[in-house]
């Protein structure tokens, strides 16, 4: 072999040698909440969801702290359902309005449309659910979801709550908001679902009653059949931290309309529209 022939070997050698390394180079990882695999946007109005695998989880208070309302820990069974990535947001509940037609709820003066949305009432929320094909999770899914798919966690961060973690009352190293916080402004749970505690307390689909989980029904429970007062979850920036472990229950009558109050969307599998 000639001294050329050999240059053009080993010049044809040095190519395929860096085209095979370049080929195993992962792809850098994607950080946009948005354009992770697990995260769909559902609906005309486009509401970012993730979707949850249902299972089997021992719901209630594990930790000797809560109330009475959140006792007898009792086995729960959930299907698959997809959840809201965040509280719906102002800005997502005037497209809602633009579309439909109905008023918009006069929001806090400071509040941006990626704050989320107050001063809705249960009626109201139920309503924006149903719209985009979903309807308020039940407590049980909440609940689940804010425990990453059951895991016995006191709060959906894990064993610890500080302001690094969550928005809730006071001011505090991350938390800089003296009232609500633009949603997903601090980390997300295992499952990646934003502001399981703190930011604003969330309406949930089930009637309360401080003694129903003696009762509970162990597949797919929705709560007793009456009551004055709908369920609430998940703390908020007026509340301090005993209001941010995962199994804290509240109520307020489903007419009420708070600053402190909002909620997020909740889809059986089968009723997801991907946005177009």
């Amino acid at each position: 072999m000639s001294g050329g022939e050999i240059k053009k070997a080993v010049g044809f050698l040095g190519v395929v040698l860096l085209t095979a390394l370049l080929a195993r180079t992962p792809e850098p990882v994607r950080k946009s909440e948005d354009t992770r695999l697990n995260v769909v946007k559902i609906s005309r109005i486009g509401i970012p969801a993730l979707f949850v695998k249902g299972g089997t989880f021992d719901m209630g208070e594990h930790f000797g702290e809560g109330k009475d309302d959140e006792t007898p820990v009792h086995s729960v069974t959930l299907s698959d359902f997809y959840l809201g990535l965040t509280e719906v947001t102002i800005g997502q509940y005037k497209n809602y309005c633009r579309l439909t037609g109905k008023a918009m709820p006069e929001q806090e003066d400071y509040a941006d449309d990626s704050y989320p949305v107050v001063f809705v009432t249960w009626y109201e929320a139920n309503e924006f659910c149903q719209f985009v094909g979903g309807s308020l999770p039940t407590e049980a899914q909440w609940e689940y979801a804010a425990r990453s798919g059951g895991l016995v966690m006191k709060y959906p961060s894990g064993e610890e709550m500080d302001h690094s973690m969550a928005n809730y009352s006071g001011v505090e190293k991350k938390d800089k908001w003296k009232k609500a916080a633009p949603v997903a402004s601090f980390p997300p749970n295992l499952l990646g679902l934003f502001d399981m505690s703190g930011n604003v307390y969330e309406w949930c689909q089930d009637y309360y009653k401080s003694d129903y989980y003696e009762n509970s029904t162990m597949v797919e429970p929705t709560g007793p059949a009456a009551s004055m007062f709908k369920v609430i979850r998940g703390g908020s920036w007026y509340h301090g931290t005993e209001t941010l472990h995962t199994s804290h229950r509240m109520r307020y009558m489903p007419v009420a309309r708070l600053s402190f109050l909002g909620f997020r969307v909740a889809w059986a599998p089968g009723r997801v529209q991907l946005a177009q």
